[in-house]
């Protein structure tokens, strides 16, 4: 999922900003099947909502919510996927904070899709509900300018509530999170030095919660320069492969050097983890097409100095499987014991 994927929410259908219909003229649009129901009040065309990625959705959801209630204040995965912080999956719920114990919890929203929606499409996409988190305030807040969401959002501080979003997720997503802010590549620049990022995450005073912290930020690297790399490293890390060196610089038989995302010296084999946009001009200064032909020019070359190729996509990352079988039939070996179960 790439930046632009998350921040193009669907359009969101009120009363009174659809051409002027009413409540009750939604309402039965719903109830004919032609629109879903995102909030109490807040719809979307169904044709469109069933079409969109789950990332879009999400962020939908997150415009109503925003839209709904009062001021709210974004907090866990939500936060940082507004913040333009890589999560690997779209966030299970939309987070907000609440100040009130007693509310803390997922709600349980009205249903978003009527009978009709049901009888004519198969499985019908989640909508997400909203999870409320107890925090006593004070607490430190950011207000992001997302320009595609159309109205103002208040964020819990990164700071606050980092070390508790990161015992939630799992390794893979955890460490995307944590690379992202030692390098700064996320959407805000938002960049931790290690000993201050050792010290936000010592918050977390429970042990089983620092022993899964201290896991994450012992493999974390500044290095890694896309969700995708983290996710292939993460992967070899759970599968106990041996790793490679991270953005080494070869030379190629052209005389260039270049870099590249893994290398394992002793096979002379290069890794490279391709998708989330790696060949895609929407920073407005390069052709896709001469992208691709330097990547070809480049890879030639230095497969012509001796040196093997591995590619993988985002979808062989996401399968430790397949993942596993990748690597073990291009000679990389296990160094460790695996954490996760894989057979290959």
């Amino acid at each position: 999922m790439n930046e632009d994927t998350w921040f193009n929410p669907l359009p969101v259908l009120t009363p009174g900003n659809d051409g002027g219909r009413s409540r009750k003229s939604l309402s039965r649009a719903f109830a004919a099947g032609d629109l879903v129901r995102v909030r109490h009040g807040f719809y979307v065309a169904t044709d469109q909502w069933l079409a969109a990625t789950s990332a879009q959705r999400f962020m939908t959801t997150v415009k109503a919510v925003a839209g709904r209630l009062h001021q709210p204040v974004f907090a866990g995965a939500t936060s940082l996927v507004l913040q333009g912080i890589p999560v690997l999956e779209t966030p299970a719920t939309v987070d907000v904070i609440t100040s009130t114990a007693s509310r803390a919890g997922i709600q349980t929203t009205m249903p978003g899709y009527h009978e009709i929606h049901a009888r004519h499409s198969g499985e019908l996409p989640y909508i997400h509900r909203t999870r409320n988190i107890f925090r006593e305030p004070p607490y430190a807040v950011n207000e992001p300018r997302v320009p595609q969401l159309h109205t103002a959002l208040r964020l819990l501080d990164v700071v606050d509530h980092l070390a508790e979003t990161l015992t939630e997720l799992d390794f893979c997503a955890a460490l995307a999170v944590v690379d992202s802010l030692l390098s700064g590549r996320n959407g805000n620049g938002l960049r931790f030095d290690r000993s201050r990022l050792k010290r936000v995450l010592d918050r977390d005073t429970s042990p089983s919660g620092r022993a899964i912290l201290n896991r994450v930020l012992r493999w974390s690297t500044h290095l890694s320069e896309s969700p995708g790399e983290s996710l292939s490293r993460a992967r070899m890390i759970e599968l106990g492969f041996q790793m490679p060196e991270l953005q080494a610089h070869l030379s190629g038989a052209d005389g260039v050097e270049y870099r590249v995302d893994f290398w394992w010296e002793e096979l002379g084999l290069i890794g490279e983890s391709d998708g989330w946009g790696k060949y895609s001009a929407g920073d407005g200064r390069a052709d896709p097409e001469q992208v691709v032909r330097l990547e070809k020019r480049r890879e030639d070359a230095l497969r012509e100095r001796g040196y093997r190729f591995l590619r993988w996509d985002w979808a062989d990352a996401l399968d430790p499987q397949r993942f596993a079988e990748l690597l073990v039939r291009n000679g990389v070996p296990r160094r460790r014991r695996a954490s996760i179960r894989w057979s290959a």
